[in-house]
């Protein structure tokens, strides 16, 4: 019996030990700045960490008011002893003075070094909960990545300008150094220089007396001293010089900076004309095709638009012959559609407010690899959410409606995946389908199509861009994006290659859904081109 109660015991434990595992793992996986949706917790952990250091101030300066009573209290017992004729004369006076230098100062020491209430306890409580530095490189890479794309200047960013439409926001000199220090940790030297010389851009020596900045700050003099040393990595010595001698005049006593300058100003004198310049990782062509320059929906490369028109479609379900779906034929090859009024908005609205408190960080699989395991993806900044097709009655109307509008089999797609994108929101370019041509005719299913539900509006930024094909569609709330990743004979369609463009403002909550290839015999069956395309089930059908 003894035997049969240990063995117990040791399973509850083994559960209780996986379960706290998988709860550290959830709570470690966070990442606030992957999805906007829990922003909001964000500001309410910090009313609650300002309401408590509130009380700490109020207790703080009651102790504040007891300690100058008793100065007061001391100073006058001292003058009056010192204008006392019989000084100490009275044994009284003595006794009252012995009493008090062997007791009172004690009694002070203890109430001095006592902590002031619990609010010192409770703000140690609440750090597990505050954001970790990989937030921080979440944000800052978000930042960097919207600059990049949209081609935007790091002076405008600070001062609220984004893409051309100001906004009443700004960066503190302190964002622009910390922004500043994670583009020299990369090696992005001209980047850096950029976002330095915007931090002196915008400081104002009053703006400093605000929060931790009095006592963190940057000063001014920090800033030109980093600028100096981001120049130095570019062989701008003169610059350079100049930057190190603006710190110098703005704080003559710091002998870190005058060494430095010293050091500097050694180096330019006997600088070789062939050393080396520190390369830089970010105009790399690789850099430029996972954030194209189109993404702005501005490029002026021409677009064939012949056969591209607008129709209702009414041939792909005879449901449709009664409520026939808007429908724009974005490309022919390969094949893009935009469905109008997919979904409502009541249930748009009932999909995000449903999947809020369910979201993690969105992971990637490489289904060739070996292990196929998920991992929490780093060029893909969101959070998601699975669904089963038959999860609830919206998702089981939104999956009949799909298939009514592509005439593909629903029996055979993944589930549904709610994405809600984070600051500068993005998903560098990539095809959706798993497989490699010389893997997907195994037997193993790939992603014949992708469907992109827009949930909701976006106010700037967060278009879905296909280099390629010089196509970028903006969300429409309500519509949903269409396009085959394999063509008519089953092999890759390389040009639906696309992206996520960041989202620069607001908030772009999609869902996705991919149709598998087997399954789709009947509905999408293998032709020799796509002038027989017409001929299908499927919404080629729409084609004249």
């Amino acid at each position: 019996m003894l035997f049969w109660r240990l063995v117990v015991l040791g399973l509850l434990l083994l559960f209780l030990s996986l379960s706290f595992g998988q709860w550290q793992e959830k709570d470690a996986q966070k990442r606030y700045s992957r999805s906007v949706v829990n922003m909001d917790d964000l500001l309410n952990i910090e009313g609650d960490l300002v309401s408590n250091v509130e009380k700490l101030a109020a207790a703080l300066s009651q102790k504040a008011k007891t300690i100058k009573w008793g100065v007061f209290k001391m100073m006058k017992r001292r003058q009056k002893y010192k204008t006392s004729r019989e000084l100490f004369a009275n044994p009284i006076d003595s006794f009252s003075l012995v009493r008090h230098m062997q007791s009172d100062w004690l009694m002070w020491l203890v109430y001095l070094e006592k902590p002031v209430g619990k609010e010192l306890a409770y703000l140690h409580s609440r750090m597990p909960l505050l954001p970790k530095y990989s937030d921080f490189m979440d944000a800052a890479e978000g930042i960097r990545k919207m600059q990049a794309t949209y081609q935007m200047f790091a002076s405008d960013i600070a001062k609220g300008l984004l893409d051309g439409v100001q906004y009443n926001s700004s960066l503190k000199p302190i964002d622009c150094l910390a922004m500043g220090h994670h583009l020299m940790n990369d090696s992005r030297w001209s980047a850096a220089e950029q976002w330095i010389s915007a931090g002196i851009e915008v400081h104002d020596g009053k703006s400093f007396q605000m929060e931790m900045e009095l006592l963190r700050g940057p000063k001014v003099a920090d800033l030109c001293r980093t600028l100096g040393q981001v120049q130095m990595k570019q062989r701008n010595h003169e610059a350079a010089l100049q930057a190190y001698q603006l710190a110098l005049k703005l704080s003559p006593h710091d002998s870190e900076i005058f060494a430095e300058y010293r050091m500097l100003e050694q180096r330019y004198l006997t600088l070789s004309s062939i050393e080396p310049i520190e390369q830089e990782d970010e105009d790399s062509d690789g850099e430029s095709l996972l954030f194209p320059p189109c993404c702005s929906g501005r490029c002026e490369v021409s677009r064939n638009l012949t056969g591209l028109y607008c129709v209702y479609n009414h041939v792909t379900s005879p449901f449709l012959q009664l409520a026939p779906i808007k429908t724009e034929i974005l490309s022919i090859d390969p094949f893009v559609l935009l469905f109008h009024d997919m979904i409502s908005q009541k249930e748009s609205t009932l999909i995000r407010s449903s999947s809020k408190e369910h979201m993690l960080p969105s992971a990637t699989t490489d289904v060739d690899a070996s292990g196929s395991e998920d991992h929490v993806a780093t060029f893909r900044t969101s959070k998601s959410v699975w669904y089963s097709s038959n999860s609830n009655d919206t998702t089981k109307r939104i999956t009949e409606r799909l298939g009514d509008a592509t005439g593909l089999d629903m029996n055979f797609t993944e589930y549904f995946q709610v994405i809600n994108y984070g600051l500068g929101g993005f998903f560098e370019t990539h095809l959706d389908m798993l497989l490699s041509d010389r893997t997907r005719f195994n037997g193993t299913r790939d992603r014949l199509a992708t469907t992109l539900f827009y949930l909701n509006e976006v106010r700037q930024g967060g278009g879905t861009h296909f280099p390629r094909l010089n196509l970028t569609v903006f969300p429409q709330p309500g519509s949903a994006l269409f396009w085959y990743n394999l063509d008519t004979r089953g092999n890759d369609h390389s040009s639906t290659l696309h992206t996520g463009c960041p989202v620069i403002v607001g908030s772009k909550w999609v869902m996705s859904k991919w149709v598998e290839d087997a399954g789709q015999e009947f509905k999408r069956p293998c032709v020799d081109s796509s002038s027989s395309t017409k001929e299908l089930p499927s919404a080629e059908r729409l084609l004249i």
